[in-house]
């Protein structure tokens, strides 16, 4: 075969299946306050980035006449980017030749293409094995890279270079030590690449150094390189989307921006490249402009339909905005263009469960982990959340089981395995769990956090501290850590130190509906009551639906004697919260105070049918005879946190 096709063919399709290797991550959720579950759920922000897109040399086999008939055919579908006949024809190949070296490592270059470095990685070792060289150890090391054996991969590389010191190579191992946290190595790896071989290697070449030297914090710097890749490359789409993806690898708003508008010039020299629009809706995102990234996305289908990234953000964009109608159409487009991707079947069973269809999530998740062959830890962790919703702890504690049999350093479940084991009153059992999680990993803010409310709970408030502290320090700015700390100082009567960490956490998160009702509380008990109605009134403004900052006003209003105020706000709570109890003995009360003693008792024989053992019921009859004051309900602890 001709060297130049094949020159041009492995860095494409190696690079087309870096834009689809990463389109689908699983990110873990923390919980809740109390035994909300952590949850797997879709990707999060760094999903869309992918690898480094590392354009590995061409094959070696190249060279080399094909070693059969399906062998030439299967070369044939890669050159036209016939991906999926192209694997077929080369496992036929390699079928009828089992030992042919050049078959190995051309399958095994289709499937890092195809964004499947797990299957690719045996091949290419067999490959290595069957026939050493320097750029099928580049393979090797990148399909290690991409599985996250950054030793493994740092040592192929680096064999590949010492072997024959090409562009490629550099550039493999200069990602590499990037992503390693070593942007110096990387640096000083990378410079010679950038300063010889053609105008499209030295291009490529750049953008890695110039998101080396972004990583370096030495931006003027990476902002020249990123210039002159494009001088050398004007018209490769490729520089721009690495470029690009440099910038969103920061977590920068403003380099967000910096990457839309690089994607937009991409898309002007690729207008109808569908990857170009899967990166710039993810830019769009990172920049909060959704509306601009539903657009991007939608392009890239209408393009390609079979543009798996973009359609898992809508999926991910829909659930948030709770469209589970569009959710539900994504992810079922995604399992009929590719059924055996267990993927595809979670996401199915994660559109169900969020949608509150708890037996098609159950359905979903066990066929997810059919199609897994029994390998999916994930779908058995959220499978185990789902039965411990719908009551069956025996049922949650073995999906938990078997996730932790398949992986027993899960520290998410053993996290929820804890939550469970309190949950039912065993707070050995759930301390036990939560410690093995953090015996895992030390930096693990979530089983900090449910180790701290745990002892919170207890009533051991120094030993609470230090844990929700160990879980701030693990991950600054931790909103349920800050909140659980408050919480912890009521329970402890420190009303000023409640008050402090809840006001920490609306310096940093102003519309932490959970962090002014809970302030609100703690102000009433220490007769800040203005400030207390102040803080609700914010709390609502920001979720009018939010009830029981919606009932602690209307308390503040009755207890304040602004029996108006009360009357409008209790019946507010009751638009949200319909036949409320406490609610509605208040509007009775409200009755006896302006005067109407007869539609109070009316009231108190109707609620005392309905539920003699409430208290606030049970003291309704003395009010309406015209007690001296009101009464209030009991006010709840704060005990609310907010997800991470």
């Amino acid at each position: 075969m001709n060297r130049l096709v094949l020159d041009r063919l492995w860095p494409m399709l190696v690079f087309l299946g870096a834009l689809l290797a990463g389109a689908l991550a699983l990110e873990s959720f923390a919980a809740r306050r109390g035994n909300d579950a952590l949850v797997i759920s879709i990707a999060g922000d760094e999903e869309a980035l992918g690898d480094d897109g590392d354009a590995p040399a061409p094959a070696s086999a190249g060279d080399d006449a094909p070693v059969s008939d399906a062998h030439a055919r299967a070369r044939r579908a890669a050159r036209r980017g016939e991906q999926a006949e192209a694997l077929k024809l080369y496992e036929a190949a390699l079928a009828a030749s089992p030992g042919a070296a050049a078959v190995e490592e051309e399958l095994g270059a289709v499937l890092l293409a195809a964004g499947d470095p797990a299957k690719a990685l045996p091949h290419l070792v067999r490959a290595e094995q069957l026939g050493p060289g320097p750029q099928r150890a580049l393979h090797v090391g990148l399909a290690r890279a991409r599985l996250d054996d950054l030793d493994g991969a740092e040592r192929d590389l680096r064999r590949s270079l010492a072997q024959r010191p090409t562009g490629y190579a550099r550039v493999a191992l200069g990602n590499l030590l990037r992503r390693r946290g070593d942007p110096a190595g990387a640096i000083a790896i990378l410079e010679p690449a950038a300063a010889s071989g053609s105008n499209e290697d030295r291009a490529r070449a750049l953008v890695a150094l110039g998101a080396a030297e972004l990583a370096a914090g030495r931006r003027e710097s990476a902002e020249r390189r990123f210039s002159k890749a494009v001088e050398y490359a004007p018209a490769r789409a490729e520089i721009l989307l690495g470029t690009a993806r440099a910038w969103l690898g920061t977590s920068s708003a403003q380099d967000a921006h910096r990457a839309v508008q690089v994607l937009l010039r991409a898309a002007e020299v690729a207008p109808d490249l569908a990857a170009v629009y899967a990166l710039l809706g993810r830019a769009h995102e990172r920049a909060d402009e959704t509306p601009a990234a539903l657009e991007a996305y939608d392009r890239a289908l209408r393009l390609d339909p079979s543009q798996r990234y973009a359609r898992r953000r809508l999926l991910r964009l829909a659930l948030q905005a709770r469209d589970f109608a569009r959710a539900r159409h994504e992810a079922d487009r995604l399992v009929a263009d590719a059924p055996q991707e267990p993927e595809h079947q979670f996401l199915v069973a994660l559109v169900a469960d969020r949608d509150g269809r708890d037996d098609d999530a159950r359905r979903a998740y066990r066929k997810a982990i059919e199609v897994a062959k029994g390998d999916y830890p994930e779908a058995y962790l959220n499978l185990g959340v789902l039965e411990k919703r719908a009551g069956d702890a025996a049922a949650a504690r073995a999906a938990y089981g078997e996730a932790l049999r398949l992986r027993p350093a899960y520290g998410a479940a053993w996290v929820n395995l804890g939550k469970l084991e309190e949950a039912g009153g065993d707070r050995a059992a759930a301390e036990a769990a939560y410690r093995k999680a953090i015996a895992l990993d030390e930096k693990y803010a979530a089983a900090w956090l449910a180790l701290g409310q745990l002892q919170s709970e207890a009533g051991s408030y120094d030993d609470a501290r230090a844990s929700l502290g160990r879980a701030l320090a693990a991950r600054p700015g931790y909103d349920a850590a800050q909140l659980s700390l408050g919480v912890a100082a009521v329970r402890a009567g420190r009303p000023d130190e409640a008050i402090a960490a809840y006001q920490a956490v609306l310096a940093r998160s102003p519309r932490s509906v959970s962090a002014w009702y809970d302030l609100a509380l703690v102000l009433q008990e220490v007769s800040r009551r203005d400030e207390a109605r102040d803080a609700l009134a914010h709390a609502l403004a920001i979720d009018p639906g939010h009830a029981p900052s919606q009932r602690a006003l209307a308390e503040l209003h009755l207890d304040a004697g602004r029996t108006a105020d009360a009357r409008k706000a209790f019946e507010e709570l009751l638009d949200l919260v319909p036949g409320d109890v406490e609610a509605r003995a208040a509007l009775a009360e409200i009755a006896a105070r302006e005067g109407n003693r007869t539609a109070c008792e009316t009231a108190a024989r109707r609620l005392l049918a309905e539920a003699p053992k409430d208290p606030a019921v049970q003291a309704l009859p003395s009010r309406c005879a015209g007690a001296a004051s009101h009464i209030p309900t009991p006010r709840p602890v704060p005990t609310t946190a907010v997800a991470p």
